[in-house]
C-alpha cells in the first residue's frame, strides 16, 4: 500500500456527509488528519493495513464535527462549579432556590470572600415568570449573606444581582449614575441590587477579584472538555480582548489570547477556535475607543488558522428583549422603552444609528470581518444598513459580515444582508427558554416571530446555530430539536410554528454554515475528500428519530484531525 495506506478507517456507519447534496455514505478513510476517501466499505478497504486504526460504527450515525458558531468559552468554564454556583434551570426554579444556594455556599466560605453564581432565568423563576417587572433582588439574599459580597449573573449575562455587601464595597449610593445601562432603584432611590447591561454592571464587577491565570486556564480547559463531550470540534469565541478586561472578573480578557496559544502549542486545544476581538472599554462603544484599539492592539496573524483564527471584530448595538434593552422600532408592552436604548453614544436614535454605521465603516476599512450583537429590529436595521454602506464605499473582498442573535430581524433586513453575502448567528435554545415569557414583554405577534430561522433561510441568508454558552449549554442536539419544533423548554407550548426549519437545515446550520462563517468551508464543515477529519459519532439516527427525542441523542465519540478526543464511557 505504501503511502496510500490510511491512518484511520471508519466503516459500517450512516455517514451524513453534509455535502452539497446531503449524501449518505457508510465509510471514511483518513490520512495525516485529512479525509482521503468517502463512500462505502469497498471504497476504503484497500487503504487498510495492519497499522491502520479501524473503527466499526456498527450502524451508528456519524456527522461532521459540530461548529458552535457563537459562544464564550472561558466565560462558560468560569460559570460552572467549582468556580461559580450553577443557578440554571432546572436546578433553580424559584427565588427561594437562589437564596438556598447562596445560604449553602456562604456556610462553606470565609467571611468577606466573594460568592459568584451564574444562570438564573427570570422567565423560569416561579415568582417572576408571569410578571416581567419582578426580579430576585438584594433584599432576598441579604439575610443569608450578611458578611459575604455576592454577585449572581443571569443566564443572558445582561443582568446581575448583588447583595448589600457588594453594593457597600462598590460604593453604590443613591447618587451613583452609570455611564450606560441601568441601576434599578426602589421608590426611595436605593439600589435594589439589579444592574442591567455592561456599563452599569462594571460599577460592581470592577471590585470582584479577577480570576488568576491558572483559574482562567482551568475555565478554558473545562469548556473545551465540555465541547468535546458534545461532539463540538469548532467554535467561535465571540468576545476576547482588551475590551473584556474588566468584564465578569476577567472571563473575556486579552490574556486568553496567550492562553489559547499556550494550549495550542501544548497540544491541549482539542477544538478549532475562531476568536472575535473585543476592543475598547466593554466592547468599543464609541468611535474613538474603537479607532484607538484598531491602531494599537496587535491582532495575531502568525497562528495556524485551521486551529486558531482571528478574522474579525465584535461590536455591540443593543442589549436583549427581556431587560428592555433591545433597540426596537416599536415600544415594549409595558411602555415607551423601545427607543433610545442602544448602548451606543447619542441623544437620539438617529445619532446612535449614525455612530454605529460610522464604527462599522471604520472596521470594514481595516479589512476585518464584523459581527454585531443586535437583537432589536431597529438595531438590526442600522447594522445591516451599515454593512451595505461600508461595502458600497469600499467594495471587494469577501468579509461575510454578520448579525449576532438577530432576534427580530425583518424579512427586508434578511434580504439586504443576503444580498451582500452576509449571515446571521442565531441560538435556537434561547428561543425555547424565553418563549413563554416573551409575550408579556413584546406581545404575542412579535414573540412568535422572534428568532425567524425559516425567514432567514428562505431569504438566502447564511444561518448558523449556536449556544451562546454560558447563556445555554452547548448541547447542539437540543438546539436542533428546538429549531425543528420551536417548543418551550418549560411549558412545551409552540411559538411561531411557521418559523420551524427541517432537521437537515438545522444540521447544516451547526456544520457547513458555521464553516462558511469562518471562511473555512473548504477546510471543514462536511465530510468530503481533502477536508479535515473532524467527526461526531452519535448513538441514534438523527434523520429518522422522533424530533422530540433528538435532545436525548448521546455522543459516542468525537474525532478531530483524525484523533479521538472524546469517547463515552463503555465504548
Amino acid at each position: 500500500m505504501g503511502n496510500s495506506a490510511a491512518d484511520l478507517v471508519i466503516v459500517n456507519g450512516k455517514v451524513i456527509t453534509v455535502n452539497q447534496n446531503f449524501e449518505i455514505a457508510s465509510a471514511v478513510a483518513v490520512k495525516d488528519g485529512r479525509i482521503v476517501a468517502v463512500g462505502d466499505n469497498d471504497d476504503v478497504k484497500t487503504l487498510i493495513t495492519p497499522a491502520t486504526e479501524v473503527i466499526d460504527l456498527d450502524g451508528q450515525t456519524m456527522l461532521p464535527g459540530i461548529n458552535d458558531s457563537h459562544m464564550h468559552a472561558p466565560f462558560f468554564g468560569a460559570t460552572r462549579p467549582p468556580l461559580a454556583l450553577d443557578l440554571s434551570f432546572p436546578q433553580v426554579q424559584s427565588i427561594g432556590d437562589i437564596v438556598e444556594a447562596v445560604r449553602v455556599k456562604t456556610a462553606e466560605v470565609e467571611p468577606g470572600e466573594w460568592i459568584r453564581g451564574f444562570g438564573w432565568d427570570q422567565g423560569s423563576l416561579e415568582e417572576c415568570k408571569n410578571d416581567p417587572s419582578m426580579f430576585p433582588r438584594g433584599s432576598d439574599i441579604d439575610p443569608v449573606s450578611p458578611d459575604n459580597p455576592v454577585i449572581l449573573t443571569d443566564f443572558s449575562g445582561h443582568t446581575i444581582l448583588v447583595n448589600h455587601k457588594a453594593l457597600e464595597l462598590a460604593g453604590i449610593t443613591s447618587d451613583t449614575e452609570p455611564p450606560s445601562g441601568v441601576i434599578e432603584r426602589d421608590a426611595g432611590g436605593k439600589a435594589t441590587g439589579i444592574f442591567l447591561e455592561l456599563g452599569a454592571q462594571a460599577l460592581v464587577t470592577q471590585f470582584v477579584p479577577i480570576l488568576t491565570r491558572e483559574e482562567k486556564k482551568e475555565a478554558l480547559l473545562s469548556a473545551i472538555g465540555h465541547l468535546s463531550a458534545n461532539g463540538i470540534t469548532s467554535f467561535t469565541d465571540a468576545a476576547i480582548g482588551p475590551g473584556g478586561e474588566a468584564y465578569a472578573y476577567g472571563v473575556m480578557s486579552a490574556e486568553f489570547i496567550d492562553i489559547y496559544r499556550e494550549l495550542l502549542d501544548g497540544g491541549q486545544l482539542a477544538a478549532r477556535a475562531t476568536i472575535l476581538i473585543l476592543l475598547g472599554d466593554y466592547g468599543a462603544l464609541n468611535y474613538d475607543d474603537l479607532k484607538k484599539g484598531l491602531e494599537s492592539f496587535p491582532i495575531p496573524r502568525d497562528t495556524d488558522p485551521e486551529w486558531l483564527n482571528f478574522p474579525g471584530i465584535k461590536l455591540f448595538a443593543d442589549g436583549i428583549p427581556l431587560t428592555y434593552t433591545s433597540w426596537m422600532n416599536e415600544d415594549y408592552i409595558s411602555g415607551d422603552f423601545g427607543h433610545g436604548v442602544s448602548v451606543l453614544p447619542g441623544e437620539t436614535d438617529e445619532e446612535q444609528r449614525a455612530n454605529l454605521i460610522r464604527m462599522i465603516k471604520l472596521v470594514h476599512n481595516y479589512g476585518h470581518q464584523i459581527a454585531v450583537h443586535a437583537t432589536g429590529d431597529r438595531a438590526i436595521d442600522a447594522t445591516v444598513d451599515g454593512y451595505v454602506e461600508a461595502l458600497a464605499e469600499k467594495p471587494g473582498g469577501d468579509p461575510r459580515h454578520y448579525v449576532v442573535h438577530g432576534d427580530f430581524i425583518s424579512p427586508e433586513a434578511c434580504q439586504k444582508l443576503a444580498g451582500i453575502k452576509g449571515g446571521v448567528a442565531m441560538q435556537p435554545t434561547i428561543e425555547a427558554m424565553i418563549s413563554d415569557f416573551d409575550p408579556a414583554v413584546v406581545g404575542d405577534e412579535r414573540a412568535a416571530y422572534e428568532w425567524p430561522t425559516r425567514t432567514a433561510i428562505d431569504s438566502g441568508l447564511n444561518l448558523t446555530s449556536s449556544s451562546d454558552a454560558p447563556i445555554t449549554v452547548p448541547n447542539w442536539r437540543l438546539g436542533v430539536e428546538n429549531a425543528v419544533l420551536r417548543e418551550s423548554l418549560v411549558s412545551g407550548t409552540v411559538s411561531g410554528p411557521e418559523e420551524r426549519i427541517s432537521v437537515e437545515e438545522a444540521i447544516r446550520s451547526y456544520t457547513i454554515n458555521g464553516a462558511w462563517q469562518d471562511h473555512q468551508e473548504d477546510v471543514k464543515g462536511s465530510i468530503e475528500v481533502g477536508k479535515v477529519a473532524d467527526f461526531c459519532i452519535i448513538d441514534k439516527d438523527i434523520l429518522t428519530v422522533d424530533p422530540h427525542e433528538i435532545k436525548t441523542i448521546g455522543v459516542v465519540k468525537t474525532i478531530i484531525g483524525g484523533k479521538v478526543v472524546y469517547e463515552a464511557s463503555g465504548e
